[in-house]
Protein backbone atom coordinates (compact mmCIF):
# COMPACT_ATOMS: atom_id res chain seq x y z
CA UNK A 1 0.00 0.00 0.00
CA UNK A 2 1.67 3.45 -0.82
CA UNK A 3 2.93 5.54 1.57
CA UNK A 4 0.65 8.57 0.43
CA UNK A 5 -2.14 6.69 1.72
CA UNK A 6 -1.02 5.82 5.47
CA UNK A 7 0.25 9.64 5.22
CA UNK A 8 -3.37 11.26 4.57
CA UNK A 9 -5.66 8.26 6.98
CA UNK A 10 -2.74 9.86 9.76
CA UNK A 11 -3.13 13.52 9.13
CA UNK A 12 -7.09 12.30 8.58
CA UNK A 13 -7.21 10.42 11.90
CA UNK A 14 -5.72 13.27 14.10
CA UNK A 15 -8.73 15.84 12.44
CA UNK A 16 -11.45 13.49 13.05
CA UNK A 17 -10.19 12.72 17.16
CA UNK A 18 -10.31 16.96 17.38
CA UNK A 19 -13.17 17.61 19.98
CA UNK A 20 -14.12 19.96 17.41
CA UNK A 21 -12.97 19.01 13.94
CA UNK A 22 -12.57 21.03 10.75
CA UNK A 23 -15.51 20.61 8.45
CA UNK A 24 -13.24 21.65 5.61
CA UNK A 25 -9.85 20.29 6.41
CA UNK A 26 -11.91 16.57 6.95
CA UNK A 27 -13.87 16.24 4.00
CA UNK A 28 -11.13 17.21 1.75
CA UNK A 29 -9.03 14.99 3.01
CA UNK A 30 -11.68 12.10 3.16
CA UNK A 31 -12.47 12.96 -0.96
CA UNK A 32 -8.68 12.78 -1.01
CA UNK A 33 -7.88 9.24 0.53
CA UNK A 34 -11.32 7.74 -1.60
CA UNK A 35 -9.87 9.08 -4.70
CA UNK A 36 -6.43 7.25 -3.74
CA UNK A 37 -8.22 4.36 -2.14
CA UNK A 38 -10.73 3.86 -5.14
CA UNK A 39 -7.47 3.93 -7.85
CA UNK A 40 -5.66 1.41 -5.46
CA UNK A 41 -9.18 -1.19 -5.50
CA UNK A 42 -9.15 -0.83 -1.53
CA UNK A 43 -12.07 1.46 -1.47
CA UNK A 44 -14.34 -1.03 -3.09
CA UNK A 45 -12.93 -4.56 -3.33
CA UNK A 46 -14.16 -7.32 -5.71
CA UNK A 47 -13.25 -9.40 -8.26
CA UNK A 48 -11.07 -7.17 -10.10
CA UNK A 49 -8.79 -7.01 -7.02
CA UNK A 50 -7.29 -9.42 -4.70
CA UNK A 51 -9.02 -9.58 -0.92
CA UNK A 52 -5.94 -8.85 0.88
CA UNK A 53 -6.74 -8.31 4.44
CA UNK A 54 -5.33 -5.86 5.26
CA UNK A 55 -6.54 -3.71 2.89
CA UNK A 56 -9.89 -4.37 4.33
CA UNK A 57 -8.91 -3.29 7.24
CA UNK A 58 -7.31 -0.06 5.99
CA UNK A 59 -10.20 0.90 4.14
CA UNK A 60 -12.69 0.26 7.25
CA UNK A 61 -10.76 1.86 8.97
CA UNK A 62 -10.77 5.10 7.25
CA UNK A 63 -14.77 4.70 7.07
CA UNK A 64 -15.57 3.98 10.17
CA UNK A 65 -13.62 7.60 10.74
CA UNK A 66 -15.47 8.79 8.37
CA UNK A 67 -18.63 7.92 9.93
CA UNK A 68 -17.51 9.37 13.03
CA UNK A 69 -16.23 12.49 11.99
CA UNK A 70 -20.22 12.49 10.08
CA UNK A 71 -21.61 12.57 13.71
CA UNK A 72 -19.02 15.27 15.07
CA UNK A 73 -20.22 17.78 12.13
CA UNK A 74 -23.89 16.71 12.44
CA UNK A 75 -24.28 16.13 9.05
CA UNK A 76 -26.86 13.31 8.62
CA UNK A 77 -26.59 13.14 5.01
CA UNK A 78 -23.05 12.30 5.25
CA UNK A 79 -23.81 9.92 7.77
CA UNK A 80 -26.72 7.74 6.25
CA UNK A 81 -23.88 7.36 3.17
CA UNK A 82 -20.70 6.49 5.12
CA UNK A 83 -23.00 4.20 6.93
CA UNK A 84 -24.04 2.38 3.85
CA UNK A 85 -20.29 2.15 3.09
CA UNK A 86 -18.80 0.58 6.07
CA UNK A 87 -21.38 -2.24 6.31
CA UNK A 88 -20.19 -4.55 3.74
CA UNK A 89 -17.12 -4.69 5.43
CA UNK A 90 -19.14 -5.27 8.47
CA UNK A 91 -21.23 -8.15 6.70
CA UNK A 92 -19.59 -8.86 3.66
CA UNK A 93 -15.89 -9.24 4.70
CA UNK A 94 -16.28 -10.41 7.83
CA UNK A 95 -15.00 -13.98 7.77
CA UNK A 96 -12.25 -12.38 6.12
CA UNK A 97 -11.01 -9.84 8.90
CA UNK A 98 -11.05 -9.75 12.37
CA UNK A 99 -14.11 -7.97 14.34
CA UNK A 100 -13.77 -4.02 14.48
CA UNK A 101 -13.70 -2.65 18.22
CA UNK A 102 -15.78 0.20 16.48
CA UNK A 103 -18.50 -1.95 14.63
CA UNK A 104 -21.26 -2.06 17.36
CA UNK A 105 -20.67 1.64 18.04
CA UNK A 106 -21.24 2.21 14.90
CA UNK A 107 -24.16 0.23 14.26
CA UNK A 108 -25.78 1.21 17.57
CA UNK A 109 -25.41 4.92 16.16
CA UNK A 110 -27.13 3.89 12.81
CA UNK A 111 -30.17 1.97 14.94
CA UNK A 112 -30.47 5.31 17.21
CA UNK A 113 -30.42 7.28 13.79
CA UNK A 114 -33.41 5.32 12.65
CA UNK A 115 -35.22 5.67 15.70
CA UNK A 116 -34.98 9.07 16.22
CA UNK A 117 -36.39 9.65 12.74
CA UNK A 118 -39.27 7.06 13.76
CA UNK A 119 -37.96 4.34 11.15
CA UNK A 120 -39.38 1.34 13.26
CA UNK A 121 -39.15 -0.80 10.07
CA UNK A 122 -35.53 0.26 8.58
CA UNK A 123 -34.79 -0.27 12.26
CA UNK A 124 -35.78 -3.63 12.57
CA UNK A 125 -34.41 -4.66 9.33
CA UNK A 126 -30.86 -3.41 10.54
CA UNK A 127 -31.23 -5.08 13.76
CA UNK A 128 -31.56 -8.37 12.04
CA UNK A 129 -28.19 -7.87 10.84
CA UNK A 130 -26.59 -7.96 14.32
CA UNK A 131 -25.70 -11.03 15.84
CA UNK A 132 -28.12 -11.88 19.05
CA UNK A 133 -25.32 -12.13 21.16
CA UNK A 134 -24.36 -8.45 20.38
CA UNK A 135 -27.46 -7.48 21.34
CA UNK A 136 -26.54 -7.12 25.07
CA UNK A 137 -24.02 -4.64 24.44
CA UNK A 138 -24.42 -1.51 25.61
CA UNK A 139 -24.59 0.52 22.25
CA UNK A 140 -27.17 -1.92 21.20
CA UNK A 141 -29.05 -3.15 24.02
CA UNK A 142 -29.61 0.75 24.47
CA UNK A 143 -31.28 0.69 21.22
CA UNK A 144 -33.78 -2.04 22.17
CA UNK A 145 -34.55 -0.26 25.55
CA UNK A 146 -35.51 3.13 23.75
CA UNK A 147 -37.83 0.62 20.94
CA UNK A 148 -39.62 -0.66 24.03
CA UNK A 149 -40.19 2.90 25.47
CA UNK A 150 -41.35 4.48 22.14
CA UNK A 151 -43.76 1.63 21.65
CA UNK A 152 -45.34 1.62 25.45
CA UNK A 153 -45.61 5.62 24.79
CA UNK A 154 -43.21 5.70 28.09
CA UNK A 155 -41.32 9.38 26.46
CA UNK A 156 -40.57 10.59 30.41
CA UNK A 157 -38.86 7.27 30.63
CA UNK A 158 -36.85 8.11 26.96
CA UNK A 159 -36.12 11.24 28.87
CA UNK A 160 -34.65 9.96 31.71
CA UNK A 161 -32.79 6.79 30.09
CA UNK A 162 -30.97 9.30 27.32
CA UNK A 163 -29.89 11.11 30.19
CA UNK A 164 -26.97 8.34 30.23
CA UNK A 165 -26.14 7.61 26.71
CA UNK A 166 -23.60 4.75 26.42
CA UNK A 167 -21.18 6.84 24.27
CA UNK A 168 -20.63 10.25 23.84
CA UNK A 169 -20.76 10.10 20.11
CA UNK A 170 -24.64 9.21 20.97
CA UNK A 171 -25.63 12.85 21.91
CA UNK A 172 -26.81 14.17 18.68
CA UNK A 173 -28.98 11.27 18.00
CA UNK A 174 -30.11 11.42 21.46
CA UNK A 175 -30.86 15.17 20.84
CA UNK A 176 -32.95 14.03 17.66
CA UNK A 177 -34.83 11.54 19.63
CA UNK A 178 -35.99 13.81 22.58
CA UNK A 179 -36.88 16.15 20.07
CA UNK A 180 -39.27 14.42 18.06
CA UNK A 181 -41.06 13.14 21.12
CA UNK A 182 -41.24 16.35 22.78
CA UNK A 183 -42.97 17.18 19.19
CA UNK A 184 -45.18 14.45 20.02
CA UNK A 185 -45.96 15.42 23.72
CA UNK A 186 -46.29 19.13 22.42
CA UNK A 187 -49.24 17.57 19.77
CA UNK A 188 -51.40 15.55 22.42
CA UNK A 189 -51.13 17.86 24.97
CA UNK A 190 -54.07 20.22 24.41
CA UNK A 191 -56.22 17.45 23.62
CA UNK A 192 -55.28 15.60 27.02
CA UNK A 193 -55.46 18.37 29.58
CA UNK A 194 -57.56 20.98 30.48
CA UNK A 195 -54.73 22.58 32.18
CA UNK A 196 -50.81 22.26 32.70
CA UNK A 197 -49.02 24.18 35.97
CA UNK A 198 -45.87 25.32 34.52
CA UNK A 199 -43.76 23.20 36.44
CA UNK A 200 -45.44 20.31 35.59
CA UNK A 201 -45.67 21.17 31.85
CA UNK A 202 -41.45 21.67 32.04
CA UNK A 203 -41.16 18.35 33.14
CA UNK A 204 -43.72 16.90 30.54
CA UNK A 205 -42.70 18.97 27.85
CA UNK A 206 -38.77 17.93 28.30
CA UNK A 207 -37.88 21.89 28.27
CA UNK A 208 -34.97 22.88 30.82
CA UNK A 209 -36.89 26.06 32.03
CA UNK A 210 -39.55 27.20 32.66
CA UNK A 211 -39.28 30.37 30.34
CA UNK A 212 -38.68 27.62 27.50
CA UNK A 213 -42.55 26.69 28.53
CA UNK A 214 -43.76 30.29 28.25
CA UNK A 215 -41.84 30.31 24.95
CA UNK A 216 -43.68 27.02 23.79
CA UNK A 217 -46.98 28.31 25.27
CA UNK A 218 -46.60 31.93 23.21
CA UNK A 219 -45.71 29.69 19.88
CA UNK A 220 -48.97 27.57 20.45
CA UNK A 221 -51.26 30.33 21.35
CA UNK A 222 -51.84 29.01 25.00
CA UNK A 223 -52.67 31.68 27.51
CA UNK A 224 -51.26 31.12 30.44
CA UNK A 225 -53.21 32.25 33.85
CA UNK A 226 -52.48 31.58 37.62
CA UNK A 227 -49.19 30.29 37.05
CA UNK A 228 -51.34 27.28 34.79
CA UNK A 229 -50.86 26.74 30.61
CA UNK A 230 -54.81 27.11 29.81
CA UNK A 231 -55.04 24.24 26.78
CA UNK A 232 -58.97 25.87 24.77
CA UNK A 233 -59.16 22.57 22.38
CA UNK A 234 -60.35 20.53 25.09
CA UNK A 235 -64.20 19.96 24.77
CA UNK A 236 -65.78 20.43 28.18
CA UNK A 237 -67.13 16.63 28.01
CA UNK A 238 -64.19 15.05 27.26
CA UNK A 239 -62.39 12.65 29.69
CA UNK A 240 -59.45 14.53 31.56
CA UNK A 241 -56.26 12.85 32.86
CA UNK A 242 -55.94 13.46 36.67
CA UNK A 243 -52.74 15.00 36.92
CA UNK A 244 -51.67 13.19 40.29
CA UNK A 245 -52.70 10.14 38.03
CA UNK A 246 -49.98 11.07 35.73
CA UNK A 247 -47.68 11.87 38.37
CA UNK A 248 -47.88 8.20 39.72
CA UNK A 249 -47.38 6.43 36.81
CA UNK A 250 -44.45 8.57 36.70
CA UNK A 251 -43.11 7.08 39.62
CA UNK A 252 -43.77 4.42 38.98
CA UNK A 253 -41.90 3.61 36.04
CA UNK A 254 -39.13 5.52 37.08
CA UNK A 255 -38.93 1.83 39.60
CA UNK A 256 -39.30 -0.26 36.48
CA UNK A 257 -36.08 1.91 35.30
CA UNK A 258 -34.47 0.90 37.60
CA UNK A 259 -34.77 -2.66 36.67
CA UNK A 260 -33.52 -1.93 33.22
CA UNK A 261 -30.96 -0.33 33.97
Amino acid sequence: MEEQLFKLSKEFKFQVEQKQPDSIACKKLLTKLKIAMAEEGILFPGTDFPLDPKNIIFAREVLELAVIMSVKLKDMDLFERQISQVKPYYFDYGNEIKKSENELLILGMNLLYLLSLNRIGEFHTELELIEFESRSNPFIKFNLQVEELLLDGNYLGIQTICEKPPSDLYSVFVSRLKLSVQELILDCADKSYKSLDLKTAKEFFMMGSIEEVKEIAKKNNWPIENGKIIFENLDEDEEKIPTNKVIREILDYAKELEKII
